[in-house]
C-alpha cells in the first residue's frame, strides 16, 4: 500500500491521537499516560511494542531478513501554562506540549502504520518513542537498554516554526549545539553593610566574575567556532544592609564541537578560580555536562534529500541552532540525521516553548512521508539476498 493510501486511511486517527496527547501532557519521566495512550493505539493497529524504561516505548515491525532502521520521537511536555484556546488544549494545569512533541509522536505513529501496510521491504523498522528529552535526557538510558542494537540508520525530526511550512531544513555536520550547565559558589565573609572593610564581599566578586566570563567567548573562542555563555541566575543575600557569606551564579554554555566544549569547561574553571582569588573570595565550580552537539551524517542527509516528498522543499540551514537535543546521543552511536520540519505561517508563528505555540496538523503527513520515503529506499536497496 502506497503512502497516500495509508495516509487517507489513517489520517483522522492520527490527528485524533495527536489531540489526545496534547490534552494530557506530562513532564519528563512522568509520561505514564502518554506511554499508555501510544501503546494502546499502536497495538490496536497490530504493531508490537516493548517498554525498555518505565515511560516511553519502542514499536517494532519485522519482515524477513534485512537491515534494521530506526526513527525517534520525543514524547514529554513542558512546565508551561497553555494559552492557545484550542478545543483540545491541555487539561493538566501548568503543563503543555509547547515544543511539538505531541506532533513528533503522531508523525512517527503514522510512519509506522505506513511501513506496516507496505509489503515491498524486508528487514526491521523501530519506532523509538522516547521520554525525557526536555529535562533529564531520555536518549542515553534508552540506548543503554539496547534500542540501537543492530540499527544501521536513524532519523529524527523536530517541528520548527522559524522555518516556513512546506520546507524541511537540515545540514551536514553540526545542526544543534551542546548544552552544559554550571554553578559557581563564591565564598566570602559576612559583615554589616556599614563596615564592608570587615568582611569579604562575594556579591562584588560575583559581579566581576559575570563580566569576566564573557571574555571567554570574545577572546578565547575563534569567531567562526560558535559558542554561547549565558548567566541565568544570581543568588545572594538576605537583607539590604548585610554582606552575605556567599553568592551563587548559574548559567549555561553552548558549543558546536566537542573540542570547543572541552576548552570552555577548562577555561571557565580557570577564570572563576582566579577571578575569585583576585578579590579575596573562593570559587567552588560545579560543571555538569548535559547534551553533546547534534552532528548529522552526510550520507543520511543525502539519502533524505534524494527521496524527499513532493510536499516538501529541502533547505540547507544557514547556521546551526544553539539550542540542544539529546538526539545527539543516537548520532554518536549510528549514522543518522535530524531534520527541522517547517511549521511557520502567518497564523502559526509563535516560537517553541511559547504558551501560544501551535502548528497546522497537515504537517504531520509531511513528516511521516519524509520518514517513510527515506526508510523505504534504504530498506529496499540494502535488503539481504
Amino acid at each position: 500500500m502506497k503512502f497516500q493510501e495509508s495516509l487517507k486511511k489513517h489520517y483522522f486517527d492520527i490527528v485524533k491521537l495527536r489531540r489526545q496527547l496534547h490534552q494530557k501532557p506530562e513532564l519528563s519521566r512522568q509520561e505514564r499516560e502518554t506511554t499508555q495512550i501510544l501503546e494502546e493505539f499502536l497495538t490496536s493497529k497490530g504493531i508490537a511494542v516493548t517498554r525498555p524504561l518505565p515511560t516511553g516505548l519502542v514499536a517494532t515491525i519485522k519482515r524477513g531478513q534485512g537491515p534494521v532502521i530506526a526513527f525517534r520521537a520525543d514524547i514529554d511536555a513542558l512546565p508551561v501554562k497553555e494559552e492557545t484556546n484550542l478545543p483540545f488544549a491541555s487539561k493538566n494545569e501548568g503543563i503543555m506540549h509547547a515544543c511539538g512533541h505531541d506532533g513528533h509522536a503522531a508523525v512517527l505513529a503514522l510512519a509506522m502504520l505506513c511501513f506496516l501496510e507496505d509489503e515491498s521491504w524486508q528487514g526491521e523498522v523501530r519506532g523509538i518513542f522516547q521520554p525525557s528529552e526536555e529535562m533529564y535526557g531520555g536518549a542515553k538510558p534508552m540506548i543503554e537498554k539496547g534500542v540501537l542494537d543492530q540499527v544501521e540508520l536513524i532519523l529524527g525530526l523536530h517541528i520548527w516554526p522559524e522555518i516556513p511550512q512546506g520546507i524541511v531544513g537540515s545540514c551536514v555536520g553540526t545542526i544543534m549545539a551542546s548544552n552544559d550547565r554550571f554553578s559557581v559558589k563564591i565564598k566570602g565573609q559576612s559583615a554589616h553593610g556599614a563596615t564592608p572593610h570587615l568582611g569579604v564581599d562575594p556579591i562584588v566578586s560575583a559581579c566581576n566574575m559575570v563580566n569576566s566570563l564573557q571574555t571567554l567567548i570574545s577572546r578565547e573562542i575563534a569567531p567562526w567556532e560558535g559558542a554561547v555563555l549565558t548567566i541565568g541566575s544570581i543568588k545572594a543575600g538576605t537583607a539590604y544592609n548585610i554582606i552575605p557569606n556567599e553568592a551563587v551564579i548559574e548559567g549555561t554554555i553552548r558549543t558546536l564541537s566537542p573540542v570547543i566544549r572541552e576548552k570552555m569547561e577548562k577555561s571557565l574553571k580557570r577564570l572563576c578560580s582566579y577571578s575569585a582569588k583576585a578579590l579575596g573570595t573562593e570559587a567552588i565550580v560545579e560543571y555538569i555536562e548535559q547534551y553533546p552537539p547534534t552532528i548529522n551524517h552526510k550520507e543520511v542527509i543525502e539519502l533524505v534529500k534524494a527521496n524527499l516528498p513532493e510536499t516538501l522543499e529541502y533547505k540547507t540551514l544557514d547556521h546551526p541552532s544553539m539550542a540542544a537535543e539529546d538526539f545527539a546521543y543516537y548520532l554518536e552511536e549510528v549514522p543518522g540525521a535530524l531534520f527541522f520540519l517547517g511549521s511557520g505561517t502567518k497564523e502559526y508563528h509563535y516560537p517553541l516553548h511559547h504558551s501560544k505555540f501551535q502548528f497546522d496538523e497537515k504537517i504531520l503527513s509531511f513528516g511521516a512521508e519524509l520518514f517513510y520515503n527515506a526508510g523505504l529506499n534504504y530498506l529496499q536497496k540494502n535488503v539481504c539476498q
